[in-house]
C-alpha cells in the first residue's frame, strides 16, 4: 500500500503533519515517511489529541529546560533573572 491510499484510510494523517508542520516548519519534510506511518497508528480522535498534547509537553519541557540553563549562566556571571508563567 503506497503513503497516498494510507493516508486516503486515515485523514488523521494529514491533520498529524499539518500540526507537525507548524511545530517543525520546513523540517517536516525530513519526517514525512515517519508521521504517515504514525498518522496511521491514530486512529481515534483521542489518539490524535494525546499525541499533540505529547508534543506541546516535549516542547515545553525543552523550552523550560533552556531557560533555566540561560538563567544558571546568567547567575554565574552576576545577573539575577526571574521568569513570570
Amino acid at each position: 500500500m503506497d503513503n497516498l491510499s494510507q493516508i486516503l484510510q486515515n485523514p488523521k494523517t494529514m491533520v498529524l503533519r499539518k500540526f507537525m508542520l507548524q511545530v517543525l516548519a520546513n523540517k517536516v519534510e525530513n519526517y514525512d515517511e515517519l508521521l504517515t506511518r504514525v498518522g496511521i497508528s491514530l486512529v481515534t480522535e483521542n489518539d490524535l489529541k494525546m499525541f499533540a498534547l505529547m508534543v506541546n509537553d516535549i516542547l515545553e519541557v525543552g523550552y523550560r529546560r533552556a531557560v533555566e540553563d540561560y538563567k544558571k549562566q546568567l547567575s554565574e556571571m552576576g545577573i539575577e533573572v526571574s521568569m513570570k508563567n
